[in-house]
């Protein structure tokens, strides 16, 4: 995923008031992969493994 994409990401785990350490601990995926401006891309399977946790559609995603 592009880093729009972590960025919409980082933003509803803020208004779900939980961290990317927690996210990453509990979902088993590396910190560094949600982190924006670190080069480490995020899959597409850990995109929508965070959208199940957050109860948020995919499809809601706003890209510039």
């Amino acid at each position: 995923m592009g880093e729009q994409a972590k960025k919409w990401l980082e933003e509803q785990m803020k208004q779900n008031h939980i961290s990317q350490e927690a996210i990453a601990e509990i979902l088993g995926i590396p910190w560094e992969n949600l982190q924006v401006g670190t080069g480490n891309p995020l899959d597409s399977d850990d995109f929508l493994r965070i959208c199940t946790y957050l109860h948020i559609r995919p499809e809601d995603i706003f890209i510039e």
